[in-house]
């Protein structure tokens, strides 16, 4: 009976706050009378959440688990949206407009929605989770903030079948499975293993950036630890607001023996130009050694990580503080340790104006990188757009595109960035923005480039982009 009066709780609770994200979602595009219903929107939605981190948290102290209430078998998607038209990525938004795949030459977009992804990444989201292709590109594995993992094949979207795990035996304290700003960072397939990178208390109230990883198996994942971060980052300390949100986490592969990985500083800012820390940094770790080497410092907190292979250079998207988001290039990324700056320079402000002497002089926010010996980025945006993920759309590496997440159409936020690079691939030639109304948490691609795969949490939503050429 217990179980049963919780379990309807859990679904009275979940339903409210769908409707709320529903209404939130949908003023967002209000006149400024509607500002002040928004907050509310806002302010309410805050306060769902937590009551479902509180039932989750009772649960949890039980050995139960909220997902497993709400779906024990599966993640479950509905389709909302099909062959939506996008002829390509130079300014054309999508068409509303069904379309005869079998005569379109560009890319059409099918979008499925979750209501069973009940953590999320920010406030403004109902479900975050990651994604990655494995199975020689027919298979998707899906990772939920809180640590549900699933599988599915590329065809059948609607069903994510979960795949239990010992995760709660190596990651025991509460806000990973509770809070917005914890959680998993990323994850990523090579051959038959899957790595998972994610925040970690290392001792009390002091955190690091860790990976884990399992062989893939569709029944149990048994997950080891492979990396942390050395030292940690104590909430308590001399350097101002401390910021989980701040962490990086992205995992790239870069050749058949190491992967790259992107650390944030939690907003202990001197960090990242420590060349003895591993915070705000992108470091190459060796996949059987598991010694890691920096390749670049500088860093805020990078969210977006991609290696050309074919061309040798690092292209990473990086959260600026208010305005001064990044793309960043570091063409022969071994030849030497390349810094970007951070915090010295930065085209952003301070989120506040009354810093400390001390966190001004540690912070200057200089409005040149190379001016004083840092590399520049070769695109700032201000205001910021919420940085996120970062993906090639050909082998010849001088096309990508870029998540966007935030809260604002009008500041090219909730969508995709489109841009291409000139043939020495070290400036931008073009730019163009394409609207969701979505934040864009998370951008995957098959090994083709034909189909590209997103994770929207604005709705916790899959959303699938497939180039189809012409059929003569």
């Amino acid at each position: 009976m217990k179980i049963i009066t919780k379990f309807l709780l859990i679904i009275i609770i979940a339903i409210l706050t769908i409707l709320l994200v529903t209404g939130y979602s949908l003023n967002k595009k209000s006149s400024a009378s509607k500002k002040n219903e928004i907050s509310n929107f806002a302010i309410q939605l805050k306060i769902r959440n937590n009551q479902l981190a509180k039932i989750q948290k009772n649960l949890l102290e039980e050995n139960l688990d909220i997902n497993d209430l709400i779906n024990n078998d599966e993640i479950s998607f509905k389709k909302v949206q099909d062959n939506l038209k996008l002829i390509d990525f130079n300014g054309y938004n999508f068409s509303k407009t069904t379309i005869n795949t079998e005569l379109f030459d560009g890319y059409y977009l099918t979008k499925y929605s979750s209501n069973d992804i009940l953590f999320n990444g920010n406030i403004g989201s109902v479900g975050t989770a990651y994604l990655d292709f494995y199975d020689n590109n027919k298979k998707i594995f899906l990772a939920t903030y809180d640590g549900v993992f699933a599988s599915t094949y590329i065809n059948n979207i609607e069903s994510f079948k979960k795949i239990r795990s010992n995760i709660k035996s190596l990651i025991k304290y509460d806000n990973f499975y509770l809070h917005d700003q914890y959680g998993i960072k990323d994850i990523l397939a090579i051959d038959n293993k899957i790595y998972v990178s994610y925040i970690n208390e290392e001792k009390k109230d002091c955190f690091n950036l860790s990976i884990i990883y399992a062989i893939i198996d569709e029944e149990i994942l048994n997950f080891e630890n492979f990396y942390k971060t050395s030292g940690c980052v104590a909430k308590d300390n001399s350097h101002g607001f401390w910021a989980a949100q701040g962490a990086g986490g992205r995992i790239e592969k870069f050749d058949d023996e190491n992967i790259i990985f992107t650390t944030g500083g939690f907003r202990n800012r001197p960090l990242a130009q420590n060349i003895n820390s591993d915070y705000g940094k992108i470091l190459k770790i060796n996949l059987k050694s598991k010694k890691s080497n920096i390749i670049s410092l500088g860093h805020r907190n990078p969210q977006g990580l991609y290696y050309s292979k074919n061309f040798d250079f690092i292209i990473s998207t990086e959260h600026g503080p208010k305005g001064g988001d990044e793309i960043n290039l570091n063409h022969k990324p071994l030849e030497k340790i390349k810094n970007f700056g951070w915090p010295i320079s930065s085209y952003g402000e301070h989120y506040a104006k009354h810093y400390s002497k001390k966190i001004l002089d540690e912070a200057p926010l200089k409005k040149s990188h190379k001016k004083y010996g840092f590399e520049e980025p070769i695109k700032y945006f201000d205001p910021s757009i919420g940085i996120s993920q970062i993906i090639s759309l050909s082998d010849n590496d001088d096309e990508f595109l870029i998540g966007a997440m935030g809260n604002e159409i009008k500041d090219q936020d909730l969508g995709l960035h489109y841009i291409k690079l000139d043939k020495s691939r070290t400036k931008i030639t073009r730019h163009n923005f394409i609207t969701l109304n979505e934040r864009v948490r998370d951008i995957v691609t098959s090994d083709d480039r034909n189909i590209i795969v997103f994770f929207l949490e604005t709705t916790s939503s899959i959303a699938i982009l497939e180039k189809k050429i012409e059929k003569n």
